[in-house]
């Protein structure tokens, strides 16, 4: 993939020349990842940079792997991160999706499982597993092209040489402008100038090249300018609600004492539902368990002397059988609210499936849940 060039902070000076010298002057400079108004001061320079404010989003560049339907409708999508990082990103109507390679508006349906994305999304998650974030522009058709990189307008001023500038709105970039430069609308036949980027207007840029200063600076001869978005107020409202989450995953973290021990790895409570570490919840009362994958999906199995519970990985679903001869075989299967999910290779289960084993009590009281064997 062609990636955005740096350029030596000797050669930054050149920027302030026209289009053509600052293409040539770059032409041989090294890569960097697209910008997504989150880029890092990582040089002290001289110029004087208004009041700026952070950006709430960030950008990666990622693999669909699974399309999320309400209904007929997409509600969201599950991507694995270049990091290896599951995301769930929830698609609303706001979502903007835009064809990299020509900037034209696309359409959900052209996201398939397996595709190749870059997806701006939310920096505030969810503490769920995968996380989930609120997404703002999926770029698809990127292939082993430059994703385009998304901005707000901070300040518009022009150069010496008569060239557009824009200070982005959080001072991480400016990017430069000039007669060669086409600006086109999202979804709209209107006609859109230069003149239409204003404070606060969100826009996608194409360039390769960025000089390696602070703010970092780059020439594009593509723009699409993008819908209103999310006010700073709903920002703010997100992070709210994100440190909300955050709170409450900590006052929600519970102790778990099985057969008499108090298990080292914690549960926590999960939708008002007491989620317990299965394996360790399990060996600590005497119980078999066993992991099996089967036709894409996991399984997890707990067992005693009288009953087995098997779990989907990911369904609300506890299919609970009997090991007693002529005994009746299998109950129906049991929801308890949430469905069995991995972190770090450890599974977590809602606790009361150990009452469906038979012979196990399960109390949750003060912070604590304990599971014991009947007398």
């Amino acid at each position: 993939m062609k990636k955005k060039q740096i350029l030596a902070m000797g050669l930054s000076a050149v920027l302030a020349c026209s289009s053509v010298a600052f293409a040539a002057d770059l032409a041989a400079a090294e890569t960097t990842a697209p910008a997504a108004d989150n880029t890092a001061a990582t040089e002290t320079t001289t110029t004087a940079v208004p009041q700026v404010k952070e950006s709430f989003r960030t950008g990666s560049m990622a693999t669909v792997s699974k399309i999320n339907m309400d209904g007929e409708t997409v509600s969201s999508i599950l991507v694995k991160t270049t990091d290896e990082q599951d995301i769930q990103l929830n698609l609303g109507a706001d979502t903007l999706i835009v064809n990299n390679e020509t900037g034209a508006a696309a359409a959900l349906s052209d996201i398939k499982e397996g595709d190749k994305i870059y997806a701006y999304y939310s920096k505030a998650m969810t503490r769920s597993l995968p996380p989930q974030s609120a997404c703002e522009l999926i770029l698809v058709g990127v292939g082993e092209n430059t994703p385009a990189s998304l901005h707000e307008v901070g300040t518009v001023s022009t150069n010496e040489e008569g060239m557009t500038e824009v200070l982005t709105a959080d001072g991480s970039m400016i990017i430069r402008m000039d007669d060669k430069t086409t600006y086109a609308p999202y979804k709209t036949k209107n006609i859109v100038t230069k003149a239409d980027l204003t404070e606060g207007t969100r826009f996608l840029a194409w360039y390769d090249i960025v000089a390696m200063s602070y703010p970092g600076q780059a020439y594009t001869q593509k723009v699409v300018i993008l819908p209103a978005a999310a006010t700073e107020e709903t920002a703010t409202e997100t992070q709210a609600t994100r440190e909300t989450e955050q709170t409450a995953a900590e006052t929600n973290e519970l102790t778990i004492v099985a057969g008499g021990k108090t298990l080292e790895v914690k549960g926590e409570m999960k939708d008002g539902v007491a989620v317990v570490p299965v394996r360790a919840a399990a060996e600590a009362l005497g119980c078999k368990v066993s992991y099996e994958q089967k036709d894409g999906k996991e399984y997890v199995t707990v067992e005693n002397d009288t009953r087995s519970m098997t779990l989907e990985i990911g369904t609300d679903n506890y299919v609970s059988t009997t090991k007693i001869e002529d005994a009746v075989g299998m109950t129906a299967p049991a929801q308890y609210g949430v469905a069995p999910y991995i972190v770090d290779g450890t599974t977590y289960a809602a606790a009361d499936l150990f009452k469906a084993l038979v012979g196990f009590d399960v109390v949750t009281e003060d912070g604590t849940v304990t599971i014991t064997a009947q007398a």
